[in-house]
């Protein structure tokens, strides 16, 4: 049994630029269900819908930090757009291949009046073009496991910088659980050689609840919220109720 007191810092191949073929196409497509099924954006949205319903009759901004196939964009502005309320939001990813996928995507699955509400921008998360208080929430989703910690520290810096109302940050909760189910879903079903060989690693290159403290900490978050939610995610937040670190 593989120990999962540390993280694991081995190369996804998702994270491998120069596959940019069907490989990449495949997979960016199978996280879709894979965040739909298995709670990705109800985590975020646990957060983020009590603040945007606040926000009624405003143009509310956010920015999606290593967005993939923009898929959180996706959801968050069809829920928007149930509500009545206005988000747009910039989803930025450092990977061409990427971007383009997800231009496409969006292109066929959007009417233009909400493909209109997600801009695209090709650029690194670890230094965003743009100025200090841009965004009214920044946030990343199933990104930052992809970071050491010190890429970590710096992307909720420039997250808390871009940012007037606060930053959302979703991700993996390393535990032995799911690693194994993840695995056994790998090998079960008929997924993408790339999904079969990410999706474990990913599991095991996920956080503590320390190991967040200490980001935040080093980070310089004055105060921020951590919780659980299902299936083995952390959501940390600095919108609404706030709490010390380590409180």
């Amino acid at each position: 049994m593989p120990s999962f007191v540390r993280r694991l810092h081995v190369r996804e191949m998702m994270d491998d630029f120069s596959i940019a073929d069907d490989r990449l196409v495949r997979a960016l497509d199978e996280l879709r269900w894979v965040n739909r099924l298995l709670g990705g954006y109800a985590a975020t949205m646990a957060v983020l819908a009590p603040y945007l319903r606040t926000r009624r009759g405003q143009v509310v901004h956010l920015l999606d930090l290593g967005t993939g196939l923009a898929d959180y964009p996706e959801h968050i502005v069809r829920w928007a757009a149930r509500q009545g309320l206005d988000v747009q939001v910039t989803a930025l990813d450092a990977n061409p291949a990427t971007v383009a996928h997800a231009a496409r995507t969006l292109d066929r699955r959007l009417p233009p009046a909400l493909r209109a509400r997600i801009r695209l921008v090709t650029a690194d998360a670890l230094t965003p073009p743009f100025d200090d208080g841009t965004f009214d929430v920044t946030m990343a989703a199933m990104f930052m496991h992809h970071l050491a910690h010190g890429d970590a520290v710096r992307l909720v810096r420039e997250m808390r910088r871009l940012a007037r109302d606060g930053l959302v940050v979703n991700d993996l909760h390393r535990h032995p659980l799911a690693y194994y189910g993840v695995l056994s879903l790998a090998r079960l079903l008929p997924v993408s050689p790339m999904f079969r060989h990410d999706g474990p690693i990913s599991v095991r290159r996920g956080f503590r609840r320390n190991e967040l403290e200490a980001i935040a900490r080093d980070a310089g978050l004055p105060a921020f919220r951590l919780r659980r939610h299902r299936v083995f995610r952390w959501v940390m937040t600095t919108l609404g109720e706030k709490r010390r670190i380590g409180g």
